[in-house]
């Protein structure tokens, strides 16, 4: 794999998949006005980032995302301006939410493994063969994945119609084929599914305090640092203000404020 010293395709630099952006109001219908100010924020968040003024590009980012313009370019563009200004651990969180979208883009990869080794808390397995098989894993978006299955689905449905109602004769292979491709795919979706529905988070914080409960008068027993990933957790009752969070690879968990950690 090539090195990645920096984030990939900054700001607005993929006209091509900006342009395919550009024309989501125009199949929107009545939406399109609900659009139009988030894309406005988005252009401008580009504008700004070709500008290279990082900061006013993640603040329209924000803007974007927040006013519900819900597409993997607006986090990856977030997450190249949060790291252009040194906030590793909103890049991190940013390059997530983009991964989750759309797995399968590369430039999120890297970029997601770059911010997160920065933390140090690789995403991408450093085995050869392991990351090669992570990357099959993810290898389609959790949408296009869904559709196959429905696809799938409705296909083994009129298969089974076919045979029933027009006694028809079928192959077998026209059958168990599609049964077999169903079965491992929604398999494969469900496992997808699990993985992304996990309560994680990223701290945000240049260090998280961990105390052993939800105020500052409890002691800070360890501290996590920015851009790592936690477990969020929901033994105890919900704490206004507070988050009980968990970090398995050392077997510790405790309190920390919801400033600082950015829940997916």
């Amino acid at each position: 794999m090539e090195e990645v010293t920096q984030p990939r395709h900054p700001g607005g630099s993929r006209p091509g998949a900006i342009r395919w952006l550009l024309w989501i109001p125009a199949f929107a219908g009545m939406t399109m006005v609900l659009h139009a100010e988030p894309l406005d924020a988005f252009r401008k968040g580009n504008a700004a980032y070709a500008e290279g003024k990082f900061v006013d590009a993640a603040t329209q980012y924000e803007t974007a995302r927040k006013e519900g313009l819900r597409h993997w370019m607006v986090e990856y563009n977030l997450g190249n301006a949060y790291f252009r200004t040194a906030q590793n651990g909103k890049a991190v969180a940013a390059y997530w939410r983009a991964f989750r979208l759309n797995s399968g883009e590369r430039d999120v990869i890297d970029n997601l493994n770059l911010a997160a080794s920065k933390a140090g808390d690789p995403v991408l397995p450093s085995a050869g063969l392991s990351s090669f098989f992570w990357r099959a894993f993810y290898w389609v978006s959790m949408n296009t994945l869904a559709l196959s299955v429905s696809l799938l689905f409705l296909t083994l449905c009129g298969l089974a119609g076919l045979w029933l109602y027009r006694d028809i004769r079928i192959p077998t292979e026209l059958i168990l084929l599609p049964a077999l491709c169903f079965l491992l795919s929604s398999t494969w979706l469900a496992t997808r599914a699990w993985a992304q529905t996990r309560p994680i988070g990223i701290v945000i914080a240049a260090v998280a305090e961990v105390r052993s409960g939800p105020n500052l008068s409890y002691p800070a027993n360890f501290t996590v640092p920015e851009g790592r990933r936690v477990v969020v957790l929901k033994e105890q009752e919900p704490i206004s203000g507070w988050l009980e969070i968990g970090v398995p690879a050392e077997g510790l968990k405790g309190w920390v404020p919801d400033t600082a950690v950015d829940v997916l």
